[in-house]
């Protein structure tokens, strides 16, 4: 049986809206939480044009009226806020040295195939000198220095490193709220799509985790786990719980990329008055309506 490790989850994560919402208890300021959520057709194409009345969100168990609601699409060559924020995050531990030229390339695919006003900077896990900002000078440094198996996998430290380089890229990242912003992590699924702990976890990597979930809701950070061959079944890991998506090839990562680049500019905004449990743990439920669709969405918050 798995534990969750949410209990540690504080208020933290409620985005900075100040308006108390209905049915707030007395000396209880509630905020509008606002979820995104991608919805796709079986083929992984956006789904456009869904109303407010096709959406249902539950917040810890209980349905809730969705109050605000609006459709993002683009991008937009001609409006410079509808830049995509993607953070190309290279696995340079669960990747062995023969498959550097591998992640080389899929990151230089990636911004060969994002729009001229994308923001799409690479850092890699173990450099800390890395930030998640530069130009096409820097992205091509990092990724020709780039080397698979540069650092050992220790236990339970080395997944602890990947979050909190999860929850550091978030806050880095975090000025505009408002705007869907992605991390992909190309690699590993053992360190791309890190799992929710289990009972027998060190505390500390619970910690990590609660912290990596809790910066990237408070950023608005949906990670994406880009594995290059076959992926185990897992579910439950952070992509999964931030709204992003295991994405996995055996040969042509370029769909997988497509569909990324997509997610980062078409999505819906549901906002909603939360129940009020101060400091409570809260999972998210998102629903849709309309038929062959399926919508990913933050779990975790």
């Amino acid at each position: 049986m798995t534990r969750s490790p949410m209990s540690f989850l504080l208020a933290a994560v409620l985005l900075a809206v100040p308006a108390a919402g209905p049915g707030a208890q007395p000396g209880v300021s509630l905020d509008l939480i606002e979820i995104d959520a991608v919805v796709v057709d079986h083929s992984g194409r956006a789904i456009h044009s869904l109303r407010r009345d096709d959406f249902s969100v539950k917040d810890s168990g209980k349905t809730i009226e969705v109050e605000t609601f609006r459709e993002v699409t683009g991008p937009n060559a001609d409006d410079p806020d509808s830049a995509r924020t993607v953070v190309l995050l290279l696995d340079d531990t669960g990747i062995p040295a023969t498959g550097t030229q591998a992640i080389q390339k899929i990151a230089r695919a990636f911004i060969s195939r994002a729009s001229q006003f994308d923001e799409v900077p690479v850092v890699r896990l173990h450099k800390k000198d890395d930030e998640p900002f530069g130009d096409p000078l820097s992205n091509d440094a990092r990724i020709k220095e780039y080397r698979g198996g540069a650092w050992p996998f220790v236990s339970w430290s080395t997944t602890r490193d990947a979050l909190d380089r999860i929850a550091e890229i978030s806050r880095l990242v975090s000025s505009n709220t408002a705007k869907r912003k992605i991390i992909v992590c190309i690699g590993s699924p053992f360190i791309c799509d890190i799992q929710e702990p289990s009972y027998s976890a060190p505390r500390t990597f619970e910690r990590a985790w609660v912290g990596a979930i809790s910066e990237a809701a408070l950023a608005n950070v949906a990670v994406y786990s880009l594995i290059p061959g076959r992926s185990p079944m897992r579910g439950e890991g952070v992509a999964e719980s931030t709204g992003g998506e295991v994405l996995a090839s055996t040969y042509d990562m370029g769909p997988a990329i497509d569909r990324v680049l997509q997610d980062a500019s078409n999505y819906y905004v549901l906002g909603y008055w939360p129940v009020s449990e101060s400091g409570a743990p809260h999972r998210i439920e998102v629903k849709v309506r309309a038929k062959g669709a399926k919508v990913h969405a933050r779990k975790l918050r």
